[in-house]
């Protein structure tokens, strides 16, 4: 079942943790003990409210990485949460991901590129600064990849800049720009996948095409993504209307996707915005020679439209989130649901990460951070909406 035992970090290993976060603490434990000790909160310091919590990241020292638009970058080491601005030398507040390098240097994306952290000081990287970054990623081959707001994407190899994937041949709408590349993964066998929050599908590239995944010509008779209307000059009027919408093995689910990830078996499973989850499963696609797709949602019991994230934890359990019912726990045989009545701070959570305990983090709208230990939630954010 979906469930985790791990204690969360005892003062005394905490202790021994190696912290990198130098910037301005907003938060710390305290020890006194005529006050039981108290955990500490994301305190937002630039005035922002009603933004997103992003879990971003767990790097090599065991710290936790969150983002908040306009508030900068949050590093937590178990003790306290240390905020990052442009005050401590952040290229921009609005940040977006974050990752860590080969070289164990974190990068964030924001609205004016790519800013470097070594752990004491921040640099911007050269050929980024003008660039509004979506997502961000480092290939096995140390090459970096982000896609950028309405431009597509990008790949840096460290001396060239070159513009990846910009405009393509839509099968049903034509010519299109493409604006919002919403994540970015590797998998085992070296493929890059790029989902698009546009329309696009998504993409992968096996180093020397790429080959983009939409859904089968029903989904979009019956209108299933919602962008037909009376005016529509495509060729998609030319065709009568479907009533239903029947999924094919053949055909991704949604050709919008928020996120992606890879699962122990080798699975690349899909966050989509109205149709569930998605399921790839490459190895049947090489056997039978056509592509193999899985919805997964209503007959698992999953009941919301759409998800955001999908993680899978160290025990194989995989967790959904959603936008309005909390997050969903899948352990292969049942589904389990997690929301505000559990202790969730809020219902529409947007992302997840495990830290090297087990305890799972979720983030939510209006700025909401809660800990999941595999028995109870903790909120770890100001709660004032």
């Amino acid at each position: 079942m979906c469930n985790h035992k791990n204690p969360f970090f005892t003062l005394l290993l905490l202790s021994l943790i190696f912290t990198s976060c130098k910037g301005q603490i907003t938060s710390v434990q305290t020890t006194n003990k005529t006050n039981p000790p108290k955990h500490p909160n994301i305190v937002r310091t630039m005035g922002t409210y009603g933004e997103n919590v992003n879990c971003e990241l767990l790097d090599k020292a065991g710290n936790l990485w969150f983002s908040i638009n306009g508030e900068g970058a949050y590093c937590y080491n178990g003790i306290s949460f240390t905020n990052f601005t442009m005050r401590d030398g952040l290229c921009n507040n609005n940040v977006g991901p974050i990752i860590q390098d080969k070289a164990g240097n974190i990068l964030f994306g924001t609205d004016k590129g790519i800013c470097k952290y070594d752990g004491k000081k921040f640099t911007s990287i050269a050929m980024t600064d003008s660039l509004h970054i979506i997502s961000l990623f480092e290939d096995r081959d140390g090459i970096l990849w982000f896609g950028v707001m309405n431009k597509g994407i990008y790949r840096y190899d460290g001396t060239n800049l070159t513009n990846f994937l910009y405009k393509y041949k839509h099968s049903y709408y034509g010519d299109k720009i493409e604006k919002f590349i919403s994540d970015i993964l590797q998998d085992k066998n070296g493929n890059i996948w790029f989902s698009s929050w546009n329309g696009g599908g998504v993409w992968r590239y096996d180093g020397k095409s790429i080959e983009q995944f939409l859904p089968s010509m029903d989904y979009y008779t019956s209108n299933q993504d919602k962008r037909r209307t009376s005016n529509a000059t495509t060729s998609l009027d030319l065709l009568s209307e479907n009533k239903a919408f029947i999924q094919s093995s053949d055909h991704i689910s949604d050709d919008m996707i928020f996120s992606m990830t890879e699962d122990n078996l080798g699975n690349i499973w899909f966050a989509t915005r109205n149709h569930g989850a998605c399921l790839f499963n490459p190895v049947a696609s090489l056997r039978t020679g056509s592509k193999t797709f899985t919805s997964f949602g209503a007959k698992q019991g999953f009941l919301s439209d759409g998800a955001y994230t999908i993680l899978q934890d160290r025990k194989g359990n995989l967790w959904f989130t959603t936008d309005e019912d909390g997050v969903w726990c899948y352990d292969g045989k049942t589904i389990k649901n997690f929301n505000e009545k559990d202790g969730l701070i809020y219902n529409a959570v947007m992302n997840v990460i495990e830290d090297k305990e087990g305890n799972l983090w979720f983030g939510t709208k209006w700025t909401g951070l809660s800990r999941y230990d595999g028995k109870t939630f903790t909120t770890f954010s100001q709660n004032d909406n």
